[in-house]
């Protein structure tokens, strides 16, 4: 016998999938979350990664678990949450290094910065600090482009990588002021501090928080921060700006993505929790450790600043790029 199905039960059955999938959507989370660190641990965003995984897990109900996905200079792990559209539980603490220099550097790129993720909020940013040896004869930034701008030979300065926010700093200084420079790459920022404080190379820019205790110390002379406004970790030192580049200006950011064609619901959910993780007194003083003042951001406000970041390096890129060594 053929069960007597009414026009109205066709026409609600086709109805419970969406239904299912509506409500799921509107659980979320339930169940882990992976934030994927597309470097190895130890490094300031591992860091930032852990800082907000605690607060994120309190606020959201369900575990936020650091997947360290190392390689090619965080284009690896970056690639990883790219290729998991669609996915919520999915997440990467994206920084300024794959998102908006790789795709200027990279002729292969297995994503598309710009397409692929969906920003929730940027989440810090790390000024850099131009320094010297401590015996170095350049007291300011004035002097030492007096005696840059003068030579003939090209000058060496140590980076930890190509793609870094230390090489787009150098070589925007080499363009501004004017000289032949060519960089070192070192296998990290550690190497590249060492360097400097026996005084193998005459100048670097490198991260605030790696090179502030040598500054304190003399190890290191410290001519100017690569900040908007002074860093409350080295306020006697100027700015870029003040020491004689107007308008210069570098360093590292990180912030919290998804992958493209998130749920809806998901994204305003999550960038919530974020600001208010940030908001949190400890995470505020942790972040503030980094050399980074306390910022976030909207979704769009994140897109576009990824978007001039790109446009920006890009010009320095093209305008000046050199043969690694």
């Amino acid at each position: 016998m053929i069960p007597d199905i009414s026009r109205r039960g066709l026409l609600a059955a086709p109805l419970l999938p969406l239904a299912g999938r509506v409500h799921a959507q509107q659980a979320w989370p339930n169940r882990p979350v992976r934030i994927v660190v597309p470097f190895l641990p130890g490094g300031i965003i591992d860091t930032l990664a852990r800082l907000i995984a605690e607060p994120l897990q309190r606020s959201l109900g369900q575990p936020f678990v650091i997947e360290n996905r190392g390689g090619a200079g965080g284009n690896v792990g970056t690639a990883v949450v790219a290729r998991a559209k669609g996915d919520p539980y999915t997440l990467l603490l994206g920084s300024s290094g794959p998102l908006s220099v790789s795709p200027t550097i990279e002729s292969n790129l297995s994503f598309d910065a710009a397409a692929d993720f969906t920003p929730i909020s940027i989440l810090a940013r790390t000024p850099l600090v131009l320094v010297v040896p401590a015996n170095s004869p350049w007291r300011d930034l004035r002097s030492m482009m007096d005696a840059l701008r003068g030579i003939r030979q090209e000058v060496m300065y140590p980076t930890p990588g190509l793609g870094s926010p230390q090489l787009l700093a150098g070589e925007a200084l080499r363009q501004r002021v004017g000289f032949p420079a060519q960089p070192v790459h070192y296998n990290g920022s550690a190497p590249v501090v060492m360097a400097i404080v026996a005084g193998e190379m005459p100048y670097t820019f490198e991260n605030l928080v790696l090179v502030a205790q040598q500054v304190r110390q003399g190890a290191l002379r410290a001519l100017a921060v690569t900040s908007a406004e002074r860093a409350p970790l080295l306020p006697d030192v100027p700015t870029m700006s003040e020491a004689g580049l107007p308008g210069f200006e570098a360093g590292g950011w990180y912030g919290l993505l998804a992958p493209a064609d998130m749920p809806p619901g998901m994204v305003p959910r999550l960038h919530a929790a974020t600001v208010a993780a940030l908001a949190e007194p400890e995470v505020k003083r942790r972040i503030s450790e980094m050399g980074s003042p306390n910022i976030s951001s909207t979704p769009e406000e994140f897109r576009a600043m990824i978007a001039a970041e790109t446009a920006k390096w890009r010009d320095v890129l093209l305008a000046g790029r050199t043969p690694a060594r």
